[in-house]
C-alpha cells in the first residue's frame, strides 16, 4: 500500500488522496487529515457546543466517525465540507443528549428547571455573567439562537463556507441555507438590539 506522500512525488497528497488511503486503513494519511482539519474543526464544536469538554468530545467522535466512514466518501464535496457534516450531527446528537438528561433531572429534582434554563439559554451558565456583566459578547447571543439557526450563521460567518458548502453539510436545499441564514441574522439583530436597549 503506497504511504501518504507516495503519490505525486514532490507535491502533498490532497485530502482526497488522503481519505482514499485512510479507506485503505493507512492511519498515517488519517493523521495528516488531522494536522490539516483539526484545529477548524474544534474551532466549529466549540462555538457548537456548551464548553471546551464537550467540544473536545463531539470532535473525538467526529474524527472516530469519519475514520470508519472513509470508505463512504463519495467526492460529491470537499473533505473538509464533508468532516464539518459529520461534526454538525455529532453536536446536534450531544445536544440532544443533554437535553433528554436535564429532563430527567428535572423530572425527580425540581428546583434544577431554572437551573437547566439559564444553560440552554447561555451555553455554559455563563448567561449570568453576562445579565449581570451587560457585557456584548456575540458567542453568549450566538448561542441563544435556535439550533439550526446557530448552525448556519457559524458555517457561515465564522467557517467561512459556501452557501453550496453549507447546504451539502448540513444536507439541506441551498434555499433553505438562505432562509435559515437570513431569520438567524435577523434574530441575532433582534438580540443584539434588545441586549443594547437594556444595557
Amino acid at each position: 500500500m503506497p504511504s501518504a506522500q507516495s503519490w505525486r512525488p514532490g507535491l502533498p497528497p490532497t485530502d482526497h488522496e488522503l481519505l482514499d488511503a485512510t479507506a485503505e486503513g493507512d492511519g498515517s494519511a488519517f493523521g495528516e487529515l488531522v494536522g490539516r482539519h483539526g484545529q477548524e474543526l474544534f474551532r466549529l464544536a466549540q462555538w457548537l457546543s456548551r464548553n471546551r469538554a464537550d467540544a473536545e468530545d463531539v470532535v473525538q467522535e467526529t474524527l472516530a466517525g469519519a475514520f470508519r466512514a472513509a470508505r463512504s466518501f463519495g467526492g460529491r464535496s470537499s473533505v473538509k465540507t464533508w468532516l464539518t457534516g459529520i461534526l454538525i450531527r455529532q453536536a446536534a446528537k450531544m445536544r440532544t443528549k443533554q437535553r433528554k438528561f436535564r429532563q430527567t433531572l428535572s423530572l425527580s429534582s425540581p428546583e434544577t428547571d431554572s437551573q437547566a434554563g439559564e444553560r440552554e439559554a447561555g451555553g455554559s451558565g455563563s448567561s449570568t455573567a453576562l445579565s449581570v456583566d451587560r457585557r456584548i459578547d456575540v458567542a453568549q447571543l450566538i448561542a441563544t439562537l435556535p439550533d439550526d439557526h446557530r448552525e448556519v450563521i457559524v458555517l457561515r460567518e465564522m467557517q467561512g463556507l459556501s452557501y453550496e458548502e453549507i447546504a451539502q453539510a448540513l444536507e439541506i436545499p441551498r434555499g433553505t441555507v438562505e432562509s435559515r441564514l437570513h431569520r438567524a441574522r435577523a434574530g441575532l439583530k433582534e438580540r443584539l438590539n434588545g441586549y443594547l436597549t437594556h444595557g
